[in-house]
């Protein structure tokens, strides 16, 4: 019997290093005070009048009370004139470089009465010289997308206020498409991640790796996965015309889109007491879809977890699958703005019966996470290639207009502590994917004799 966790815990915990500015007393850092510059060109109004007396006295070559005080004159040595004017000269250099800046300072201020940055200030030389109509929404949108690729972040995303839909929509269970997930790959083109059974883009042929060109004539290399998904998209019967590249031949695909239910779990008994899970990804409902399909199968002797082609998504569902079968402790954590974020399972009733989970290249996010766990808590044999290597926590932030950015802030980590991101999580035993389902069967038969003679 598999228990249930009611709710997920995830604990944080705050660490000691603030990642606030640091100030040094009441003056931010770049702000320094030197204790040795003099500056001696201003007259005291306050000074003692005594000390021009003497000065008058000296000039006729006489002592003054205050000279008798002091001692005998001693005039001052070539040596010592030498050392004032280097001195003097050494002061007025850093008056001038303070001037200066001041200047330059004060002269950016007044030359961008606008207050405008310089991107702003092209894009509306752009628009208002330009021999063609353009539209500054689409140069703002151009601009920020360059800048998120300039960046160097292989995960960051721009969503448009008018792509917001579509984001909210990539977790559901329901919407209207072709069947299809994509994702962006390192060398930054757009690739069929998962094709669903029954669906358009199955029925027409689509495959897992295709690179998609274009759609409807419009070319989306180096696009962002919302304005391909947004094209694709769209009433029912739309045409959608896909021009891929599939391992260097170009292939087109004409298919109409449709209601697309998606099921994330596909579920059958393989084996007597033997459960074959295939989670096609990780949206809203996953870990409860997976729940009942477990329930509903016989799996005293094993459970095949098929991670297969797997894009990711939520990690709290990830987390959710897992707790069914880690029951207690950490499945994966990462530390962001200072703090230490831990998701941690907690089911006083997991289940006890062995697993095996199959990955390849396509196993990417949060499935990698899934495998992580269970390979590093001793829970499960991992068999398969090696996954896609993408371990990174994205966050979203809202700019002014409501639009947000998607940027990374971290990386996760297993509960052994190891990094995913660029690197993947190797199995266990490579297996060719021909042979995956029956080596799969041997493993937990293996298992099974084991945990009999224990």
């Amino acid at each position: 019997m598999v228990g249930r966790s009611p709710k997920k815990n995830i604990t944080v915990r705050t660490s000691g290093k603030s990642s606030a500015r640091k100030k040094v007393g009441n003056k931010p850092l770049g702000t320094k005070r030197s204790s040795e510059s003099k500056f001696d060109l201003i007259t005291d109004p306050n000074a003692d009048p005594s000390i021009d007396s003497d000065l008058a006295s000296n000039s006729r070559g006489q002592q003054s009370a205050s000279e008798k005080a002091r001692g005998p004159y001693k005039p001052v040595s070539d040596e010592s004139r030498k050392t004032e004017k280097s001195n003097d000269r050494v002061a007025l250099l850093f008056l001038g470089v303070f001037i200066a800046a001041l200047f330059f300072v004060l002269g950016t201020g007044f030359g961008n009465t606008t207050g405008k940055s310089l991107v702003e200030g092209a894009i509306d030389e752009l628009v208002t010289n330009s021999t063609i109509d353009v539209d500054r929404a689409t140069l703002e949108r151009a601009a920020i997308e360059g800048a998120l690729k300039a960046s160097g972040d292989d995960w960051a995303n721009y969503f448009p206020v008018t792509t917001l839909e579509e984001l909210n929509n990539s977790t559901a269970n329901a919407l209207t498409g072709i069947g299809i997930s994509i994702r962006e790959a390192r060398s930054g083109a757009i690739e069929v991640a998962s094709v669903q059974e029954g669906t358009p883009a199955f029925k027409n042929g689509l495959l897992v790796g295709d690179q998609i060109i274009e759609v409807n004539g419009t070319e989306v290399q180096g696009s962002s996965l919302t304005t391909v998904v947004a094209l694709i998209r769209g009433d029912l019967g739309k045409e959608v015309v896909l021009r891929i590249n599939r391992d260097g031949e170009t292939k087109v695909f004409n298919l109409l889109t449709e209601r697309v239910d998606v099921r994330t779990v596909d579920a059958a008994q393989i084996a007597p007491e033997v459960a074959y899970l295939s989670i096609s990804s990780f949206s809203s409902g996953t870990s409860s879809e997976f729940y009942n399909s477990l329930k509903a199968l016989k799996s005293s002797k094993g459970v095949v977890i098929d991670l297969r082609d797997n894009p990711g998504g939520l990690v709290e569902e990830a987390v959710s699958v897992a707790e069914l079968f880690i029951g207690r402790g950490t499945v994966v954590s990462y530390r962001a703005s200072g703090e230490e974020r831990i998701f941690t399972a907690s089911n006083p009733k997991p289940s006890i019966a062995p697993v095996v989970l199959m990955i390849n290249k396509g196993t990417t996010s949060a499935a990698e996470i899934l495998a992580g766990a269970f390979q590093d808590r001793n829970r499960g044999v991992v068999i398969g290639q090696t996954s896609f290597g993408k371990g990174s926590v994205q966050e979203f932030m809202t700019l002014r207009d409501g639009s947000k950015l998607e940027l990374t802030v971290a990386l996760y980590l297993t509960p052994s502590g190891r990094t995913i991101e660029g690197i993947g999580i190797i199995p266990d035993l490579r297996v060719v994917d021909s042979e995956m389902k029956i080596k799969a069967l041997q493993i937990l038969g293996g298992l099974a004799k084991l945990g009999a003679k224990n």
